[in-house]
């Protein structure tokens, strides 16, 4: 029997219908491996009509390193559409595993942090 995760899955939505506000996302829920490609999905789909986008992680109550595997993902299809990103309120966890993964420099100087 699969256990049930004890946060919501992860989701992203746009943040707000008004005019200043287009091209700017929140994810929210947990990002985790079993729900990133359901994610990248939603997330390519809402991305494809702006040139830019702001991608406020606030709303994500719990992570592994699939979180930044997202981000990393999100920046490179980003940049192979010339197209810019940056994130916001992104998760502790996430700056761990950069940490962990000795690419904090080059992440938090990449100019993808808003």
């Amino acid at each position: 029997m699969k256990k049930k995760p004890d946060f919501p899955a992860a989701t992203i939505r746009e943040a707000s219908a008004s005019q200043n506000n287009k091209g700017c996302f929140v994810v929210s829920g947990a990002l985790g491996f079993d729900n990133a490609p359901d994610l990248m999905k939603q997330a390519w789909r809402l991305f494809a009509p702006f040139d830019s986008i702001v991608v406020d992680f606030s709303g994500v109550d719990n992570c592994n390193s699939a979180g930044l595997a997202i981000v990393l993902e999100i920046a490179k299809y980003m940049q192979q559409q010339n197209k810019t990103v940056c994130f916001q309120s992104l998760p502790e966890q996430i700056y761990t595993f950069a940490r962990a993964y000795s690419i904090e420099k080059e992440f938090s100087q990449s100019g993808l942090l808003c």
